[in-house]
């Protein structure tokens, strides 16, 4: 459909990407983001506003 639910990240050279916003189709909010690797298969993705502390993580696996 075209949506773009994740923009702006910069990679930082430590399997992580940085400074990027992700939106949430379900509250139409769009948060602060940042993205990690934590294995070939696995990446640890946190929305949150204004500090990290302040947010939600989750888990995306690769689709077989």
């Amino acid at each position: 459909k075209g949506l773009v639910f994740m923009k702006d990240f910069v990679y930082d050279g430590d399997d992580e990407w940085e400074d990027g916003e992700i939106y949430d189709p379900k509250s139409g909010k769009t948060y602060d983001c940042y993205i990690e690797m934590k294995s070939h298969d696995k990446l640890k993705v946190r929305g949150y506003i204004g500090i990290s502390l302040i947010g939600r993580t989750q888990y995306w696996t690769r689709a077989e």
